[in-house]
Order: C-alpha cells, then sequence, then structure tokens
C-alpha cells in the first residue's frame, strides 16, 4: 500500500464534500455539522489563500492513487507547526493516518524548518489519539471545550512533538 501525500486541488472537492459531510467523519472534527453544500468549495478558497501566504499546507492523503482524506500542516509561530487530519471511512484501520502524519511531519520538518509540533483531539477520539502517539506526540492537557464551539462541553486533549528528539 503506497500513502502518499500532494497538494489538495479542485478534482479533490467533490470527494472532500462527500466525506466530510458523513457523520462518521463530521462528529470527531471541527468541520460544521452538517456540512453546507458548498463547505469544500469555501474551505479550499480559504486554504488557498493561506497557502499562498505560506501559512497552510493542505495535502490530500492519497493511496494507491486514491483520495483517501486530508492532513493539513499549519504554522503556528517561529519553529511551530500543526497538524490536522480525517481520513475517509473506507480507508480507516489501515495505518494510513499514521503514515499520512509520518509524512506531514516530515514535510514540516526539513521543507518548513519546524522544531515542534502540537495539535488538539477529543479524548473520545481514540483512532486520532493512537496515530499521534504513534508518530510520537506527547499527550498533554485535557480541558473542556467553550461554551459556543462545536463540540462544547466535551474533553479535548493537546498533544505535542518535538521534533527534534522525533524518529520521523
Amino acid at each position: 500500500m503506497n500513502v502518499a501525500l500532494r497538494l489538495v486541488n479542485k478534482d479533490d472537492l467533490p470527494l472532500i464534500q462527500k466525506y466530510v459531510s458523513s457523520e462518521a467523519v463530521s462528529r470527531m472534527t471541527n468541520v460544521p455539522d452538517p456540512y453546507p453544500p458548498n463547505g469544500a468549495e469555501k474551505w479550499f478558497a480559504i486554504v488557498s489563500e493561506e497557502h499562498k501566504a505560506g501559512k497552510h499546507f493542505p495535502f490530500a492523503i492519497v493511496v494507491d492513487g486514491n483520495f483517501a482524506g486530508s492532513i493539513s500542516v499549519r504554522r503556528e509561530r517561529e519553529g511551530v507547526g500543526a497538524i490536522d487530519y480525517w481520513v475517509a471511512p473506507p480507508f480507516w484501520k489501515r495505518s494510513i493516518g499514521t503514515k499520512a502524519a509520518e509524512r506531514a511531519i516530515e514535510f514540516g520538518k526539513k521543507e518548513l524548518g519546524f522544531t515542534m509540533f502540537e495539535t488538539v483531539c477529543l479524548v473520545e477520539n481514540r483512532g486520532s489519539a493512537r496515530v499521534l502517539e504513534k508518530v510520537g506526540f506527547q499527550e498533554g492537557k485535557e480541558f473542556q471545550i467553550r461554551i459556543g464551539e462545536k463540540h462544547e462541553g466535551k474533553m479535548a486533549r493537546t498533544y505535542d512533538l518535538n521534533s527534534l528528539w522525533s524518529s520521523i
């Protein structure tokens, strides 16, 4: 199985729209629920501008030539990046998220000079937490999501990776 990353393009938008609109993906992510009919197009317009500014690198996860999800590398501050990702349900439980995260971290280190990464995931999202742990992230603080946010009242956890100590 070949897992590769490439920048998201307009041809990916129908599959992004399809997968992110599914309850299986949206319930563990920060995407709006329900996902608006033109949500993928709006997201693409925003991340394209952020990419031009060098702040956001939205990648398609491609498995044996098939679109399987998305992983973004974002510039948070000097030397620090963040990753966010989702994998389409037909590709779950095949270590695709782990391989995509490894490649995204490698990109951030080699191409953007990041020495640290951070992210957040819901405590109940054990699959995503497992991906982060496999690639070397360490658990950070647990906190309750604020009122007015999508997952208000749920518990989330920060994760940090000091890439200087990571084997990736």
